[in-house]
């Protein structure tokens, strides 16, 4: 289960990154470990990217206990990603994605 205390950090606007971050890495690790809770209980070994796709061996990634905390692991890391990042950079990248966005439109329409 998340740690409420870490989501209270987070919703309260701190000046402190240094708390936020610390608060970012403990969701993340305690969704990992109810994701190990969830392999364990029910027997399922989580899948490897370097492993064969198919159905089968993604099905632990389908279970919705698994599938919720992977959720607040993504939301986490982008939130890190974007703390941790140059604001310049961030701003960067952004752009870099509307415009590609708007290139794939652009060559939709012709």
């Amino acid at each position: 289960m998340v740690d409420i205390k870490c989501l209270t950090v987070l919703l309260r606007v701190s000046d402190d990154a240094l708390a936020e971050l610390k608060a970012l890495a403990n969701i993340i690790q305690s969704s990992i470990e109810q994701i190990e809770a969830n392999l364990s209980t029910n027997s399922l070994t989580f899948p490897s990217p370097d492993s064969t796709f198919s159905l089968e061996s993604e099905a632990p990634r389908m279970r919705p206990d698994i599938q919720s905390a992977g959720s607040l692991i993504t939301s986490a890391a982008a939130q890190l990603i974007t703390l941790v990042r140059p604001a310049q950079i961030t701003l960067f990248d952004i752009a870099l994605q509307v415009s590609l966005k708007f290139f794939d439109a652009v060559m939709d329409y012709w």
